[in-house]
């Protein structure tokens, strides 16, 4: 899947998951708006009806007369009432008994469904003549009932005024603000809508945009793109994914680097392998060849030296497969070493007089002991090929003097082998412990038998890593060269370095 097409099917899957999210909270809070505003509109409709029944009393008592005790109610009062409720109106004695029931005018009540045939139940008495009830729900008579005591003009009840039940007064009451609430919600649903869409997209769009470019950016990469990063703004978790993308790029660049440099060091290896030992074969053909001839002439001293010959040719093909096979140990995934208290004093001493014999006249080697010698957890015998090959390195190349000094770099061995020859350039100190890098010039560079298998350092480097530590070589062009090695965690806290 491309970034473009990977960047639109997130985006509206955003798009839709906000905009329902949005839209049921908008339901949510519209919900409970509504039933407040019922609630709030019932309330306020109750107290309109207790008003106009006690405005539809008042009237009743001033318009009527009392006529044996009773209330004489004229018909065109009774018919004024028709247009007072969309209810049935009953006025009662004050026995309870039904004197009249009106009807409501259907013309007078268009918004709802006036009831023009039913009959008013009467509550108890004592509902009757408490005072004014408004009781719009079912508890007291089903569909609820309205109920004012009326009065004589001293003041004595002769009757009472009832309405019932008030389903379609409290729909006459709520039919404008339904009304306006119908409205209100569908403007509301429309504008919640379109700021969801707007809210939703432009969300949307602030998260998936940094994403699509980040697919964008890793879908160059996988193309071969090693050098393409995203740009990181900010500290959020989107920075952090690209963040992680960019360090991803970074390994595989460097990765990359690394088989191409390790496939063209399999090349060179592959090309010095071959050139070492076919050089040497060579030789040691010859060499008997001659001695077969010198032999046959009678020429036996000859021939002797010439056998001589051969065998110096063995030993260096010798030596040559000895040190690939210990890189090949020494590089070996969980290789095991030997790991026993070893003097380092001792390993100077050995490193020292191992190379005595190759050390070129005029060049000294100076030992800079410290106050006293600490002892290295490692393996004797690696540890002592380590310094020999760095210490032949130094005298090979040495004008007059190599040093070995050594000191502390915190709670860890630094075992410094200096020495003052022609120095190597900047590149070649980054090449210099690879297998079979001698160098590039005739500073840098011997030949013949005493040039050894090219192996030295990178088994060097091998054996440091092995125990844990590092080496490293600091060289000046005309000034010299110095080979670091790191070990940690000496035996002997109290040791100093002069």
């Amino acid at each position: 899947m491309s970034a473009r097409s990977l960047g639109n099917t997130l985006f509206w899957r955003i798009v839709a998951i906000l905009v329902i999210a949005e839209l049921t909270v908008a339901a949510v809070a519209i919900g409970l708006t509504v039933r407040f505003a019922t609630e709030r509109s019932r309330e306020l409709a109750v107290t309109s009806i207790e008003s106009r029944l006690d405005a539809v009393a008042e009237e009743i008592e001033r318009r009527s007369s009392i006529q044996d005790g009773r209330l004489h109610v004229a018909g065109a009062l009774l018919a004024d009432l028709a247009l007072r409720f969309p209810d049935p109106v009953a006025i009662l004695d004050l026995d309870g008994e039904v004197r009249h029931v009106i009807h409501a005018d259907p013309t007078a009540f268009p918004e709802v469904r006036v009831d023009t045939t039913g009959t008013p139940e009467v509550p108890d008495a004592q509902a009757l003549f408490s005072g004014l009830v408004v009781d719009a729900t079912d508890n007291g008579l089903p569909g609820g009932y309205a109920v004012a005591p009326l009065y004589d003009a001293v003041g004595f009840p002769v009757g009472a005024l009832l309405v019932q039940p008030l389903r379609q007064s409290m729909a006459w009451e709520l039919s404008g603000a339904n009304q306006a609430a119908r409205e209100s919600l569908r403007l509301v649903a429309v504008l919640a809508v379109i700021l969801a869409l707007l809210t939703g997209g432009g969300v949307t769009w602030w998260l998936v945009a940094p994403l699509r470019r980040i697919a964008t950016r890793v879908s160059e990469i996988g193309k071969g793109d090693y050098g393409v990063r995203v740009d990181v703004q900010g500290t959020h978790e989107i920075a952090l994914v690209a963040t992680a993308v960019n360090r991803m790029a970074d390994d595989i660049q460097r990765n990359i680097t690394a088989m191409q440099s390790a496939h063209q060091l399999r090349q060179e290896l592959v090309a010095n392998v071959g050139h070492d030992l076919r050089t040497p074969l060579a030789a040691v053909q010859a060499w008997l060849e001659e001695a077969v001839r010198f032999e046959a002439e009678g020429r036996h001293a000859d021939a002797s030296m010439a056998v001589e010959g051969a065998e110096r040719q063995v030993r260096r093909i010798r030596s040559l497969v000895d040190d690939l096979f210990e890189l090949a140990v020494l590089e070996q995934s969980g290789s095991r070493l030997v790991s026993e208290p070893v003097p380092l004093g001792e390993l100077v001493s050995d490193a020292v007089e191992t190379v005595a014999v190759r050390t070129p006249d005029g060049v000294r080697v100076v030992i800079r002991p410290p106050e006293v010698w600490p002892m290295v957890q490692g393996d004797g015998s690696r540890l002592l090929r380590m310094l020999t090959n760095v210490l032949s390195n130094a005298v090979a190349f040495a004008r007059t003097s190599v040093q070995i000094a050594v000191g502390t770099d915190e709670h860890a061995l630094v075992i410094t082998i200096r020495d003052d020859g022609p120095g190597l350039a900047p590149d070649e100190v980054e090449r210099v412990f690879d297998r079979y890098y001698r160098g590039t010039d005739a500073r840098t560079r011997k030949s013949g038998t005493d040039a050894g298998t090219g192996l030295g350092l990178a088994i060097a480097r091998a054996v440091a890593e092995a125990h844990g530590g590092r080496i490293w070589m600091e060289s000046v062009p005309g000034e010299g060269t110095a080979v670091h090695i790191r070990l940690p965690n000496p035996i002997g806290a109290s040791w100093k370095a002069s």
